[in-house]
């Protein structure tokens, strides 16, 4: 590998002269990354913070040297990041604090047509013409100290990251699609600012549409639980006590040891939390029938779910050839049924207009679906 040249911070005295640079200079925009591990966490644990300004490449490592100053200049910044999900969730709880605006690369190859989910090393072959080693990818970023490999590896995802934006920037303002790929990236970066409500954590149960409400009550407090047991642990969820078996209890309800002990669940969970999940289970059945979480109906289980997805995918054809944006842009599966959620719901001025009504894609679709509220 070429000679990468980037500038270590390991101390106080080192962050010093990158502080100053930043709290002084105007708004300019930023290439950041993160390198972090997530194993048996319930939080990703970051391991390293790069940055590039266009002339220098900054490495900071968070295990030495306080953090909370540079999240403070970094924020008078704009910037731009390449699947940004698990590095703004890792951000967002460190700091709580982004950046004046906040761009993915991944989203603006999207808009012109390289699919969704284009990785870092196909995304800068594409646009800089240059192949990226990709042997340091699984690297122990909490270990110390940093092999030159690993923290050269580290660099490039920056250094070429900002000329690459500036090359996509310029192809999406040519076809006028910058604007509505910055709004989709603000829009996919305030999710990371959502406080996750361990009341709805139940939802995420796999089959919990299977259970009647007050089986959904049992789940609901043993989902709760979990959570913040993994929260408080920082514990990968499943390690707590894993879904079908919280599925499980709340479905058969046992009340001794014996019953929980016939529903098969892994010997480590019965040990530890064996008779944690027995008062659980009794604390669920006290719920009171008024506060039953309502059963969950599955928008695939409408009547007229099929025939009526197959017409809205129509449309959305019909606006990717109006508009010249790729199909997996416009709208995904997803956002089709959040469509039909709404659009089926008795009283919709209550509900959250779905995306497909909102933002830069309300123009597109304005002609082709039904927005009466």
């Amino acid at each position: 590998m070429a000679d990468v040249n980037f500038d270590m911070i390991e101390t106080e005295a080192q962050l010093a002269p990158l502080l100053r640079f930043l709290n002084e200079q105007k708004a300019m925009v930023l290439a950041i990354d993160t390198e972090f591990v997530r194993t048996r966490t319930y939080y990703a644990q970051l391991g390293l913070l790069q940055i590039f300004d266009g002339q220098q490449c900054y490495l900071i490592d968070p295990l030495k040297v306080e953090m909370a100053p540079l999240w403070e200049a970094l924020a008078k910044h704009h910037w731009v990041l390449h699947a940004f999900s698990e590095d703004l969730e890792i951000i967002q709880r460190v700091s709580g604090k982004f950046g004046l605006s906040v761009f993915d690369t991944q989203v603006g190859a999207a808009f012109l047509g390289h699919g969704i989910s284009l990785g870092y090393q196909r995304f800068i072959d594409t646009e800089l013409d240059i192949q990226l080693d990709k042997g340091e990818s699984r690297t122990d970023w909490l270990a110390r100290p940093l092999r030159s490999s690993q923290l050269e590896y580290a660099a490039l995802d920056v250094i070429y990251l900002l000329p690459a934006y500036l090359k996509i920037q310029q192809q999406l303002k040519d076809e006028g699609r910058f604007d509505a790929a910055l709004e989709e990236s603000a829009r996919l970066a305030a999710l990371k600012k959502r406080v996750f409500n361990q009341d709805e954590a139940y939802k995420d149960i796999k089959n919990a549409w299977k259970l009647n409400p007050q089986q959904l009550a049992v789940l609901q407090v043993l989902a709760r639980w979990r959570a913040q047991q993994a929260a408080s642990r920082d514990l990968a969820i499943n390690n707590v006590v894993h879904g079908d078996s919280l599925w499980a209890l709340a479905r058969y309800q046992p009340s001794t040891m014996e019953q929980l002990q016939r529903l098969g669940l892994p010997p480590q969970e019965l040990r530890i939390h064996g008779q944690r999940l027995l008062k659980l289970v009794k604390q669920g059945q006290q719920t009171k029938t008024v506060d039953f979480p309502q059963a969950i109906k599955r928008i695939v289980d409408y009547p007229d779910y099929k025939k009526t997805i197959q017409e809205l995918k129509k449309v959305v054809a019909k606006v990717a050839e109006e508009s010249g944006l790729p199909e997996d842009v416009l709208a995904s599966k997803k956002m089709l049924n959040q469509y039909l959620s709404w659009l089926w719901k008795e009283d919709r001025q209550a509900a959250e207009l779905p995306l497909l009504l909102t933002g830069w894609r309300q123009p597109l679709f304005a002609n082709h679906v039904a927005q009466e509220a």
